[in-house]
């Protein structure tokens, strides 16, 4: 992979039905005038997916989810972990692994699937 100045080799573990259809991929956009639109979508897909990842890893968890964190660890003696104060997916995972029995607990009715994002 080159950004600007920079050549990065990563290995990508990929699962082989996976490797075998971005070989496929990457064959039909090989530097020929007609597939410049092929590579270029490629290239745009991949930046689109490593920014997503990178955004949703890097983004602080919403003001209402820190609320709620807080009330369920409260509720059931719970230790909140930096990384769940810091990161909104490591949130997200908190929230996905108490806020059924939190609810359950405090007798509210229905998932608790709205308050995850």
């Amino acid at each position: 992979m080159t950004y600007e100045d920079s050549e990065i080799c990563l290995a990508l573990p990929f699962e082989g039905h996976i490797e075998e259809r971005l070989l496929q991929v990457i064959g039909k956009a090989e530097p020929q005038v007609a597939d410049e639109r092929g590579r270029n979508d490629l290239a745009r897909r991949i930046v689109d997916l490593v920014t997503a990842l990178l955004e949703g890893e890097l983004l602080p968890p919403t003001e209402k989810q820190l609320k709620y964190a807080v009330a369920i660890a409260r509720e059931l003696s719970l230790e909140l972990p930096a990384e769940v104060l810091q990161y909104r997916e490591t949130m997200k995972a908190f929230l996905g692994a108490h806020a059924e029995h939190y609810r359950r607990r405090k007798g509210y009715p229905g998932p608790a699937a709205a308050f995850r994002s």
